[in-house]
């Protein structure tokens, strides 16, 4: 299922570059990494203590520009995520690798300048649990959810020369632990993780 999901997104980014227009002025296409930093919240995140974890973004995007001013923005991302914390004084670490997919609109404020906000949702692609450094067998980790949904909100700046510097954040709507765990940690499931990611990105558009 993520690998149809994931080939239909990078289809529809694909068909964007044939020449595609709106109006005047002709859709971008661009590529776009930076770092992360994330944690969860919630209240098994609050009950825990969690610490973020640095990590890092890479992906496409096109953008639709609607007008002088406004412009749609859908995105592909592989993105590194998860938090750090203490059990009994023993140091565990919750790393994802996800496909996030979001659709921003794109307010351009003052020349170059723009807020961006809108939907996003992100697919796992796989996780690594880490007990004092090492890895915790599969028997013993949380099952994850496999489809996680959020909205992104942040702002940037588009220089003329085709780059662009963008910082965001995106707030977690899913339990990033699927609901068929009775509980982890020995607090009951509804006590959750959700995700939390402060990103600075550079971008590219051809």
């Amino acid at each position: 299922m993520k690998k149809v999901v994931l080939s239909a997104a990078l289809a529809v980014l694909g068909l964007v570059g044939v020449n595609a227009q709106v109006g005047m002025e002709a859709v971008e296409l661009g590529v776009r990494a930076g770092y992360n930093y994330s944690n969860f919240s919630g209240d098994l995140a609050d009950d825990f203590d969690t610490e973020g974890r640095s990590g890092y973004h890479v992906g496409l995007f096109a953008e639709f520009p609607v007008s002088d001013r406004f412009s749609i923005q859908p995105e592909v991302i592989y993105s590194t995520q998860g938090a750090k914390w203490d059990v009994l004084g023993t140091a565990t670490e919750l790393k994802t690798q996800n496909i996030n997919v979001p659709v921003l609109a794109k307010f351009y404020v003052a020349d170059g300048f723009n807020l961006q906000v809108g939907p996003q949702v992100g697919f796992n692609t796989g996780d690594d649990w880490e007990f004092e450094g090492n890895d915790i067998p599969e028997a013993f980790r949380a099952d994850l959810a496999s489809v996680n949904f959020g909205a992104v909100v942040g702002a940037g700046y588009k220089m003329a020369e085709g780059l662009t510097i963008d910082a965001r954040y995106n707030f977690g709507f899913t339990n990033v632990l699927d609901d068929s765990n009775d509980s982890i940690g020995n607090m009951d499931i509804d006590n959750d993780f959700k995700d939390g990611v402060f990103s600075i990105g550079l971008g590219y558009s051809f």
